[in-house]
């Protein structure tokens, strides 16, 4: 075995570095970040799936890879947080090391390690993978389905081919977003292919008979991954449980759907802008442009191909939120953190190495690095280490995970404290959707989540299966109208109501009730 020289044990060492860097900010002062609402979704689901009591499509909601991942490090809820937003940040690592692998492969160590070192500060990429969402996982499986790519576009072989139907099946399972990425590899063997102006059509009978097999068994390996959902889904489609496959709520559906791609866009660009810098977001555009046009002459030249194809791994995460989200929001776009900081990188490492002005392109290029990190990426990412209600965040950013009635605050706190007193100690608690899988992390007891939309029917059903009377339950409200006198026989008595401190709008404020049956009340 060939021993490692010098030169790559200190490259090694760079890469362990930055990916211990990387895992310090994403795993220190884990809860300083009050829990989002779509994380007691997740945590719920993870505590359930490895139970196998229903088909994990059932639940899966194009997100079903995060619940078993989560699941294998299922915890108490007083400390499912924490814990599971600690495994979110180990599997960036996974993330991380497949960003170096690709910056290695498209422009050497230099680059590799650039990318690393950029997406571990960038704040788009931290930010969510100190919270326990799926779009990490989603990038981490793209990041290695881009690695493979490229080896794939070198060498089309079967086995290569059936490696990237696993990590596409992978990356979808993590989050459907990723559907258009089964495209990356085709992209990668028609960019990276030796092209030549004479007899093209003998060179594409070429390209198809060395890569078509190939991405045939990728496909196929896809469709067999794929199978024990689809099928199931399929034959459940008319039945009283469909399988949710689809989170359908966040779909574009009609025409009061509120914007067009060109308005998606125009709202989206200043909420990447709140994680990323202004300077970030104009220096990857010219990074950009000065990959493909300085290379379009000459097709072979190797940065117009490289940029290309992370160009092209950009727009296969961007298209389908843009023209199929309902909502515009930036956890979507959370996994263009790594093909952005690879553009940026393989640039730099570029511009490092020409010939002419050489002292003085190095030094524009660490000028610019160095200023990005002190004035945006460091000030950011020690804000959100500590305060990250202090962090100035726009738009959906503010109202997400900020505001108050998403996040569990100091209201969703005190209600659940509420809830905790409550006598007796066995009464049946209910919570209204919007509440209740935020006050899963704070109850000692169980809290039934009401459905989503109207509670009154789902609470008048647990009413009369689980209040007989003489019995009382208690019920958390938040953003829903006040409704219990539309449930026949139904008495109640207000004992607390909390509001959150960051909205002046009571419909949204968290009050507990006391519940129970009689005439007269």
């Amino acid at each position: 075995m060939k021993r490692p020289t010098a030169t790559t044990i200190t490259q090694l060492a760079v890469a362990a570095a930055f990916l211990l860097l990387q895992l310090f900010i994403r795993t220190h002062n884990l809860t300083v970040q009050d829990p989002y609402l779509d994380e007691g979704f997740h945590i719920k689901r993870a505590a359930v799936v490895w139970d196998f009591d229903q088909h994990p499509g059932r639940i899966s909601r194009g997100k079903v890879l995060l619940y078993f991942w989560l699941g294998l490090f299922e915890a108490d809820p007083h400390i499912a947080l924490p814990v599971s937003r600690a495994a979110v940040a180990v599997f960036s690592l996974i993330t991380g090391a497949a960003l170096y692998a690709v910056g290695r492969r498209l422009g050497g160590h230099r680059a590799g390690a650039l990318a690393l070192g950029l997406y571990a500060v960038l704040p788009l990429a931290f930010f969510y993978e100190r919270m326990a969402m799926a779009d990490p996982l989603a990038l981490g499986f793209a990041a290695l389905t881009a690695w493979r790519s490229l080896s794939f576009a070198r060498r089309p072989t079967l086995r290569e081919g059936a490696i990237l139907g696993v990590l596409l099946a992978l990356a979808i399972f993590s989050k459907l977003t990723m559907s258009l990425l089964p495209l990356l590899p085709v992209a990668a063997a028609l960019i990276y292919f030796p092209w030549q102006r004479a007899d093209l059509r003998a060179q594409f009978r070429r390209w198809l008979a060395d890569y078509l097999p190939p991405l045939l068994v990728a496909a196929g390996v896809l469709a067999l991954c794929w199978l024990p959902f689809l099928i199931p889904a399929f034959l459940a489609r008319n039945s009283d449980e469909p399988f949710r496959l689809v989170d359908s709520f966040n779909l574009r559906s009609s025409g009061d759907d509120p914007a067009s791609p060109r308005l998606y866009i125009e709202t989206l660009l200043p909420l990447v802008r709140d994680v990323t810098g202004r300077a970030f977001l104009i220096a990857a555009g010219l990074a950009v442009l000065y990959g493909l046009v300085g290379g379009w002459r000459t097709y072979q030249h190797r940065r117009f191909k490289n940029t290309l194809f992370l160009a092209v791994w950009l727009l296969l995460f961007a298209l389908l939120p843009v023209f199929t989200a309902r909502l515009i929001t930036l956890r979507y776009y959370m996994t263009s953190a790594g093909p952005l900081a690879l553009i940026l990188a393989c640039t730099a490492a570029g511009l490092w190495t020409v010939s002419r002005l050489r002292a003085l392109v190095r030094a524009g290029v660490a000028l610019g690095v160095g200023a990005w990190l002190i004035l945006f990426a460091l000030p950011f990412a020690y804000t959100d280490l500590t305060a990250p209600d202090k962090l100035n965040l726009s738009g959906t950013n503010h109202t997400e995970y900020q505001a108050g009635y998403l996040i569990g605050d100091e209201a969703v706190r005190a209600a659940a404290a509420a809830l905790n007193r409550a006598e007796p100690p066995d009464a049946a608690q209910y919570a209204t959707w919007w509440g209740c899988h935020l006050l899963y992390f704070y109850t000692d007891r169980p809290v039934e989540c009401l459905g989503y939309g109207t509670p009154v029917g789902d609470l008048q059903q647990h009413v009369r299966d689980d209040l007989p009377p003489g019995e009382v339950a208690y019920l958390a409200v938040t953003g829903y109208s006040f409704f219990l006198d539309r449930i026949d026989g139904l008495c109640w008595e207000a004992v607390a109501e909390y509001k959150h401190p960051h909205i002046n709008y009571d419909a949204w404020n968290v009050s507990i009730w006391r519940l129970w049956t009689g005439d007269p009340c």
